[in-house]
């Protein structure tokens, strides 16, 4: 081997060195949930829930985003379009809970039953205990139906449904 290809392999291999140096210092300063995130690609095959991302079984509570009262008129105003009919108090009151998006799926996914309603307040929230409550993924795929709301909300999706995101698929 020459003095040249020597020196060459030499570089070669401490480039490598400093790349898988470089490697491990990220993954050791990644937090516990970025790290899970990046180890499995979104939508990937070992998923048995939909490409969305999981959401908390806990109330979706934000103390800065409290629903406007624009917001619940206008979630209003598209549920009734699709057939929806439920009063501003109560959706106030589930949006306050559950976020304007989760107030959405407990009224249509119910069909605006109270009974189902309840139902689906109780899969959310589970039985207070830890890790209890499911997820709109879960739930929408225990219903059969799909866990998106941009058909009701306009926002895409089959508009020309009479029941929006809560039709089975």
């Amino acid at each position: 081997m020459t003095r040249t290809n020597s020196f060459g392999l030499a570089i070669l291999l401490a480039l490598i060195l400093v790349a898988s140096a470089a490697v491990v210092v990220t993954r050791a300063l990644e937090t516990p949930g970025e790290a899970s995130q990046s180890a499995e690609p979104e939508g990937s095959a070992g998923s048995e829930e939909s490409a969305e991302p999981e959401e908390s079984a806990e109330p979706e509570e934000n103390s800065d985003s409290v629903p406007t009262a624009d917001e619940i008129a206008h979630a209003g105003d598209r549920l009734a379009a699709n057939g929806f009919e439920v009063s501003d108090e109560l959706l106030t009151e589930l949006a306050t809970n559950y976020g304007v998006g989760g107030a959405v799926r407990i009224v249509a996914w119910s069909q605006a039953n109270p009974d189902r309603m309840a139902d689906l307040r109780v899969m959310r929230d589970g039985d207070g205990s830890e890790g209890s409550g499911m997820g709109w993924g879960q739930i929408a795929k225990d219903l059969g139906v799909h866990p998106g709301i941009g058909s009701i909300m306009g926002n895409g999706g089959d508009h020309e449904s009479p029941n929006g995101s809560g039709e089975n698929r």
